[in-house]
């Protein structure tokens, strides 16, 4: 087997979701470090790093959560995008998972912190007491691409998680709501519907977006 190393192909025309905090995760994100350290257990190798890559240049086109199941679309060497499902499996913290299992056990204002965009230590100390994991992990979800390629994750499904470690960055609920625990208490009466996530889709950066566009202001 060659040990060649291959810099991933990245396509001209991708315009898909760029992640934004990969290289830098904000202070504090303890949630979104433990989904990428969750990643890195997988041992996927060199699938890994292609996949970091592609998630920051725009190369997941679609991405769709309903409820503990994901579906996107990712550019590959192909001309048509490969299409990726993840089943993430459900987590019982309390009884079904439901939210007011949930709040008997971290409270209102910690549930409500959730809400407002911030995960309480308080949520990981519950995890570890209970010796469950919210992270990926192999042989407990499910992951699946149109690929060929025999290993799976592969580069195109590591993509997918390392956008969804991106977006938990700014709604930290995700990553309770992957695993089937509710964060509304319609939640469990009504079908599950794709949820929109704080991802930036464009060709290039958010951060350098907003600096091309300051560059033209100061030259009016």
């Amino acid at each position: 087997m060659s040990k060649k190393r291959y810099a991933p192909r990245i396509p001209r025309n991708a315009s898909g979701f760029r992640a934004q905090y990969l290289k830098a995760l904000p202070r504090g994100a303890w949630w979104a470090k433990g989904w990428l350290r969750g990643i890195e257990k997988m041992r996927i190798g060199a699938r890994a790093g292609r996949g970091k890559v592609y998630a920051e240049h725009g190369q997941v086109t679609s991405l769709a959560v309903m409820g503990t199941h994901v579906e996107a679309t990712v550019l590959g060497a192909r001309p048509d995008p490969y299409v990726v499902k993840i089943d993430f499996a459900p987590l019982a913290i309390g009884g079904d998972g439901s939210l007011v299992n949930v709040r008997e056990q971290l409270g209102n204002m910690t549930v409500g912190r959730i809400l407002a965009g911030e995960m309480p230590t308080s949520v990981e100390e519950l995890f570890s007491k209970k010796g469950l994991s919210p992270y990926p992990e192999l042989g407990v979800d499910r992951f699946w691409c149109s690929c060929p390629d025999w290993s799976k994750p592969c580069k195109h499904i590591a993509a997918v998680l390392y956008l969804l470690a991106d977006a938990m960055v700014r709604d930290p609920s995700l990553l309770l709501r992957l695993r089937g625990i509710s964060m509304t208490d319609s939640d469990g009466d009504r079908p599950l519907e794709p949820v929109t996530l704080p991802l930036w889709k464009g060709s290039e950066k958010l951060e350098d977006f907003i600096a091309r566009i300051n560059r033209r202001v100061q030259r009016r």
